[in-house]
């Protein structure tokens, strides 16, 4: 058997002579596409990954197909779980890249290649192989090769010259080992370091080995800091609570409950869902996708609640804020008011910890937030989804319906929908926002019509009644015999008085 003896993943020992070596796997290569046997002169997992690539239809001939462009696989690699790990690999394997001649390559779990660096001559070299990012050297695309067959046996392995199936490689040889998922144990990719026949070394793949090794010890490490320290921020103090909490790993499986033990093992997660139902009983709770990072919170929410009304409305053109929900009529706090205000601005949700920038400044926690829900739940139903924060249902808000109808130039309908100013006695900036932002439109909307009617109405309002302009204007377009002229001299005068002002047109 050519290879060491004793060793079924090394492909040479430190002794060996490297050329001929590789002409004796080239003769036992050309034996095996002329239909020879010659399993019991190869390591067993040469063989075997042969068979497999010869029966998934390759040929020596065949390059390794390119799936990706460079701005997608840029994409796919600044999300991916490795990402993190490279300086670690850096520092781990400089000196092979450097120095011996190598180049680094990383793959994701499918074998497709994210990340390549090392020594110039030998990466521009392996171009011609589609040894390029984008490419697929999956075992079953590119064939016996150590990134592909490290992936496909899960072990790391040495793949030298002529063991490689694909003719193109022969000049090389490559060391590649998987890294795994410390949550799930699941494969997350390989690395690999490839370079020419002459610089092969049993040494490489122990190298790569404990570099792949290395690196799922730091992402364990980095999980738990970010446990802990997602434990510390959402999850202390929380032991006497009503409300049981967990924090969970992007697959599911539970990392740490309060009380202990209230969720274990693993949690189905919805594909876009914020609920799950976690038992026979038909206990219930809220997944809250964290900001920055993959891991998710999991709150309890009691028993199973009624279905979602089919639409709502959120009324909040005034000074006492209204939901209507199933045809129930929910007077809202101004906090609440606040709330769905920054909802129904954000239809595609908000995270909690914006949330709670938004409503409460920089001091904001996110349980805030989330207390504030459950009450709105308590009062509405289930009408606020998580991960993110969202309305759940169709919904209606006045003050969103105020600017397109200035834009269709119903201005009247504009009128009669506003009643008031977005919240007045707000001070949430978004919202303040909002409001200075419906007020300008609405009050250039109606000066410009020179309605008499539109014109009163406006100096009715909080935002209005101090408008000396829309005052003014109003004198000019009533009649003398109108009954609404006397008032209209009387309320203008008092603003002459007073030194009002004129209410800014401008929004932004």
């Amino acid at each position: 058997m050519l290879g060491i003896p004793g060793s079924a993943w090394h492909a040479v020992d430190a002794t060996s002579d490297r050329v001929g070596h590789a002409l004796a796997l080239r003769r036992l290569y050309q034996s095996f596409h002329e239909g020879q046997p010659v399993d019991s002169q190869l390591r067993a997992v040469v063989a075997q990954s042969w068979k497999r690539s010869e029966q998934a239809g390759l040929t020596p001939e065949k390059l390794p197909p390119v799936v990706a462009d460079e701005d997608e696989i840029a994409e796919r690699w600044q999300g991916h779980p490795l990402f993190p790990v490279l300086p670690l690999l850096r520092q781990l394997l400089t000196d092979a890249t450097t120095q011996s001649g190598h180049m680094l390559v990383i793959t994701d779990e499918n074998g497709i290649l994210l990340w390549i660096e090392g020594h110039r001559r030998v990466v521009e070299a392996t171009e011609n192989m589609h040894l390029v990012t984008g490419a697929d050297w999956s075992e079953g695309q590119a064939g016996t090769n150590a990134m592909g067959t490290a992936l496909a046996v899960d072990h790391p392995v040495q793949i030298f010259s002529a063991e490689h199936f694909n003719k193109v490689v022969h000049p090389w040889q490559c060391s590649g080992a998987p890294i795994h998922d410390p949550e799930t144990d699941e494969i997350l990719g390989a690395i690999d370091l490839t370079g020419h026949l002459k610089t092969a070394h049993p040494h490489t793949l122990s190298l790569v080995g404990a570099a792949a090794g290395m690196a799922e010890v730091f992402m364990q490490q980095d999980l738990e800091r970010r446990v802990t320290r997602i434990r510390e921020r959402h999850l202390a103090g929380r032991a006497g609570s009503e409300q049981p909490a967990a924090i969970l790993g992007r697959t599911g499986k539970v990392l740490s409950s309060v009380p202990e033990g209230w969720v274990s093992g693993h949690v189905d997660l919805p594909a876009g869902g914020s609920r799950v139902t976690l038992n026979e009983g038909g206990e219930i709770a809220e997944l809250e996708q964290l900001d920055g990072d993959s891991l998710v919170l999991l709150w309890g929410a009691g028993k199973a609640s009624p279905d979602l009304p089919s639409e709502l409305m959120v009324e909040l053109l005034s000074l006492s804020p209204r939901l209507t929900v199933g045809g129930r009529s929910v007077p809202l706090s101004l906090r609440h008011g606040e709330l769905l205000a920054l909802l129904a601005m954000n239809p595609d949700g908000i995270p909690a910890e914006r949330l709670a920038i938004e409503l409460y400044g920089d001091r904001g926690r996110p349980e805030s937030v989330r207390a504030e829900i459950s009450r709105l739940r308590s009062l509405a139903g289930p009408i606020i989804e998580s991960r993110p924060y969202r309305i759940g249902t169709e919904f209606r808000a006045d003050f969103l319906e105020v600017e397109p109808l200035i834009e269709a130039g119903r201005v009247g309908e504009a009128m009669n929908r506003y009643r008031e100013s977005l919240l007045p006695l707000s001070e949430v900036g978004a919202v303040i926002e909002a409001a200075r932002r419906i007020d300008g439109r609405l009050r250039a909307a109606v000066i410009e019509s020179e309605d008499p009617v539109l014109i009163s109405r406006w100096c009715g309002t909080s935002s209005g009644q101090s408008d000396l302009d829309a005052a003014e204007l109003l004198l000019t377009l009533l009649a003398e015999e109108d009954a609404r002229l006397p008032g209209a001299i009387a309320h203008a005068e008092r603003l002459r008085r007073s030194g009002s002002v004129q209410v800014s047109t401008t929004w932004s």
